[in-house]
């Protein structure tokens, strides 16, 4: 026969309490922390479901926060298309108005004043920065005016012509910027000698204050045209604005949907039922205070009072 000696059954007794006093431990620490598993130990393939899902969650943060600077971005963008389409326009009306064949040269020269002062306040908005202090018309060389006026007085583009892409999902990019280049764009220029050249966007401007103050008159009318397309061309700046903006609030949307989903899964797989766990603490309790309870009687027996 095995003998079974008081220290093992003390030893047995112990075991088991301590045990039993772990999974109490856990089950509190459960409650306390709101989920199922305290350590990775716990339930390994759970926790990495769990650590999966919120790195996935964690990409959606992160072109949500990419998505907020597209979006302030492109708001500072409008901003000075807004406002230079708006400056063209009076532009435009008086170049119409300058076109008039009754008009003195004085008066010309009057409006030419003002086509100086629009000039140089739409030279402000296309060198406009972010928020940041980037400029907005640079390209990539955010650090660059992009229009400054060369050792002949002409405005040139300082800027490249590259596109900075934004990541705002696993399977899309975002354009963040357009060209100055493209934006403020030039006019094609056929010269008396039948040869055509690009005029850039400031350099109508130019001629056609220089055309109001010498009074020619055919250079004004080809200002007109001139000054039309211009306005055109930044119609369709705007336009291609207008889309990007809309598809950043689309995208935006998405992202925040998909937050939503990942939050369901990762609380699903995470959290606990407070009601199963607050049965099971109590049932776990109250098999730690039984056992407690026999391995004080135990504890008290001795030979002489099991020979009593």
């Amino acid at each position: 026969l095995m003998k079974v000696s008081t220290s093992q059954i003390f030893e047995r007794a112990m075991t088991q309490m301590s045990s039993q006093q772990a999974k109490v431990a856990d089950i509190q620490t459960q409650l306390a922390t709101g989920k199922q598993i305290v350590r990775p130990s716990d339930d390994p393939e759970k926790a990495g479901l769990i650590q999966r899902l919120t790195t996935a969650y964690n990409r959606q943060e992160t072109y949500q926060n990419n998505l907020n600077a597209i979006s302030a971005r492109l708001g500072a963008e409008e901003a000075a298309l807004s406002g230079t389409e708006r400056i063209i326009q009076r532009v435009r009306e008086l170049a119409v108005q300058a076109n008039n064949g009754s008009l003195s040269p004085e008066n010309r020269q009057i409006i030419a004043t003002e086509v100086g002062a629009l000039r140089n306040e739409m030279l402000s908005l296309a060198n406009s920065a972010d928020a940041s202090g980037n400029y907005i018309f640079a390209g990539a060389k955010t650090n660059t005016a992009p229009f400054s006026e060369d050792s002949y007085g002409a405005t040139v583009y300082q800027g490249d012509t590259r596109q900075m892409m934004i990541n705002v999902s696993e399977q899309r990019q975002l354009t963040l910027n357009r060209p100055g280049s493209e934006v403020y764009s030039s006019v094609l220029r056929e010269g008396s000698d039948g040869i055509s050249e690009r005029v850039g966007f400031f350099a109508v401007i130019d001629d056609f204050t220089d055309a109001l103050n010498n009074n020619d008159t055919d250079q004004i009318e080809l200002s007109l045209g001139e000054v039309s397309e211009l306005g055109q061309d930044l119609s369709v700046s705007l336009a291609d604005l207008g889309t990007r903006m809309s598809i950043v609030e689309s995208q935006t949307d998405a992202i925040a949907e998909a937050k939503v989903r990942y939050n369901e899964l990762i609380s699903s797989a995470a959290d606990i039922d407070y009601a199963s766990a607050v049965t099971n603490l109590t049932s776990e309790i109250m098999s730690l205070e039984a056992g407690q309870s026999s391995f004080a009687k135990i504890s008290q027996l001795s030979l002489f009072d099991y020979l009593r």
